[in-house]
């Protein structure tokens, strides 16, 4: 992960002081929710994205100057043919940090090993889809393991390539 911005450093400080809280940690109520909510934000909020190879070719295509800077959302939404994936999902890295011992060490360390997002291709997240894996890591895979795993299972290669983004958090 590159440094943490502003953004992330405030979703962190928010995940660190839930995960002292008795209620949150014993997921009562939507609390299992926010606190993934604010994980898949923390990653959101980054200012950097992987790229798979196909979407970086679509992206080339489309005329996309990848030394740009881009608003978020100009790749979001159901019309478009990408989406925002978490190579590490939400509710693993929820895991981890209610197994840690919560101080803002822990936290740093778990967000940082898992606080990256990918641009994929839709066709690329049926792939993971169809292997099942698109709401589960491989077998095995535990914190620290490649953050990549579930893509080079189904053959989905990353790039080189980033992209730079900037604006509101889209989700």
């Amino acid at each position: 992960m590159d440094q943490e911005n502003e953004d992330q450093r405030a979703l962190r400080l928010w995940i660190t002081a839930g995960l002292s809280i008795p209620e949150v940690t014993d997921l009562k109520g939507d609390a299992g929710y926010l606190l993934n909510n604010m994980i898949a934000k923390y990653t959101l909020a980054a200012d950097l994205y992987a790229i798979s190879e196909a979407a970086k070719r679509r992206l080339r295509k489309e005329g996309v100057n990848l030394k740009s800077t881009h608003i978020r959302r100009r790749f979001y939404g159901r019309e478009r043919p990408y989406m925002y994936e978490h190579p590490v999902l939400a509710k693993v890295v929820r895991t981890a940090l209610l197994k840690s011992d919560r101080t803002e060490t822990a936290v740093a360390k778990i967000l940082k090993q898992t606080g990256k997002v990918t641009l994929l291709l839709r066709k690329e997240n049926k792939k993971l889809k169809d292997a099942r894996l698109r709401s589960a890591m491989p077998a095995g895979w535990k914190i620290g393991d490649d953050p990549e795993a579930r893509y080079k299972e189904v053959g989905i290669r990353i790039s080189k390539s980033i992209l730079k983004v900037r604006g509101a958090i889209v989700r």
